[in-house]
């Protein structure tokens, strides 16, 4: 079986305990303002331009971002650095893009991770199709569950459609008993004031088990990819949010009774 990939990062320390090797899976439903990976949304291979001038003159180097591979050629990336694991109390993340996109591929590569008795965890936004979730909460240790917004309004103007996708999801994951960290990212304009978060509160309370909650502050790397692909940042001239705002977020979150990272 066949999956597509835009990159594979070993020794990765943000995406779940320890040290980790991620995949990240090609294709995306959303369409945030802010992503930094931009050549993750489409689902095929897509085409990046950069003009390098050497002296006087230009030239235009041109890269396919996205290969084909298979569940073997991935596992047995992943299979390399099995002591850093043990060590570390890492494993394998999935992440995107959308790797629900691709479930029966997903399915399948945690499957064998698995059987290899690797910690498996898979980074997602819950925007796709659910058919195959129950068998992918199957072979997941950890899910990180992105919600950038539940306030329907602002999810369309700046995220995108399956605003009601995501909210079922994640309801679904959290009935499988899962180990679930919430992600947030904190977008100033967007979801930093005091009734953004009460909103994702009131949907944290409907699961049977409180989540974990980790903040993820905005920031600007990856703004020159829009350039190389042809496409315009919509961010602008947005600005990191300070350390005060994400702390004071974060408390109330802490005073809602999560916990959080």
């Amino acid at each position: 079986m066949q999956g597509i990939v835009f990159d594979i990062k070993r020794y990765a320390i943000h995406d779940g305990p320890g040290i980790r090797t991620t995949f990240f899976f090609k294709g995306c439903a959303l369409r945030c303002r802010w992503c930094h990976n931009p050549e993750s949304q489409p689902r095929g291979e897509t085409l990046a331009r950069q003009t390098l001038r050497v002296g006087q003159r230009e030239h235009v180097e041109e890269q396919v971002i996205g290969r084909v591979v298979t569940v073997e050629e991935l596992v047995s990336v992943a299979e390399r650095d099995l002591l850093c694991y043990e060590e570390s109390g890492g494993g394998v993340t999935f992440s995107g893009g959308e790797p629900l996109l691709q479930d029966r591929f997903l399915e399948r590569c945690l499957e064998r991770c698995k059987e290899r008795q690797l910690h498996t965890c898979v980074d997602t936004s819950g925007a796709a199709p659910a058919e195959r979730l129950d068998e992918i909460c199957r072979w997941t240790d950890l899910f990180l569950y992105d919600v950038k917004t539940m306030n329907p309004r602002k999810f369309k103007m700046h995220v995108g459609e399956g605003f009601e996708v995501v909210r079922e999801n994640l309801r679904r994951i959290a009935r499988s008993g899962k180990e679930i960290i919430v992600r947030v990212p904190a977008i100033p304009g967007v979801n930093m004031e005091w009734e953004d978060t009460w909103e994702i509160v009131g949907l944290l309370d409907e699961l049977p088990v409180a989540p974990r909650v980790q903040l993820l502050p905005y920031h600007r790397h990856g703004i020159d990819k829009y350039a190389r692909l042809g496409r315009r940042q919509e961010m602008g001239d947005t600005m990191p949010p300070a350390r005060e705002e994400i702390a004071a977020m974060n408390k109330r979150f802490q005073d809602a009774g999560f916990d959080t990272l």
